[in-house]
């Protein structure tokens, strides 16, 4: 009776296949976006600041061995910070093509001064000095 038992209960059990983690597997899908509430003094120099600060994150994390990065742009009236942090066990460009992901989804967000995104591999954030504290 106890071996039908073990048989019927091996019988039932689905196996689970692990996802593997390598460059053929790596989808940068976003979990979870926020686009802030309070409009920018200035869209053109917030939009402006925006891209500079931007540019730079990605500029640093295109070095090997970087995995988290910020920069500010203090131009103008509407001053940008930002930031982005990638899972330590991605490549450069693993890191680097996912923080392109995550700006892809924040230059859509031009209606407040701030926003974030969470991808699968990474984190990326941008807002004026008060959403960054």
């Amino acid at each position: 009776m106890a071996i039908l038992v073990v048989f019927l209960v091996l019988f039932l059990i689905k196996p689970g296949v692990s996802q593997t983690n390598n460059s053929q597997n790596n989808i940068n899908t976003p979990i979870r976006s926020f686009c802030g509430r309070n409009p920018p003094i200035i869209l053109s120099n917030f939009v402006n600041n925006r891209n500079s600060t931007l540019a730079e994150i990605r500029r640093k994390l295109s070095s090997k061995d970087v995995f988290y990065a910020t920069a500010q742009s203090l131009a103008e009236k509407d001053s940008v910070f930002g930031a982005a942090l990638c899972r330590n066990y991605l490549s450069t460009a693993q890191c680097v093509a996912c923080f392109d992901e995550g700006v892809a989804q924040l230059i859509g967000c031009v209606t407040g001064n701030g926003a974030y995104v969470f991808l699968d591999d990474c984190f990326v954030r941008n807002g004026d000095s008060h959403g960054l504290h």
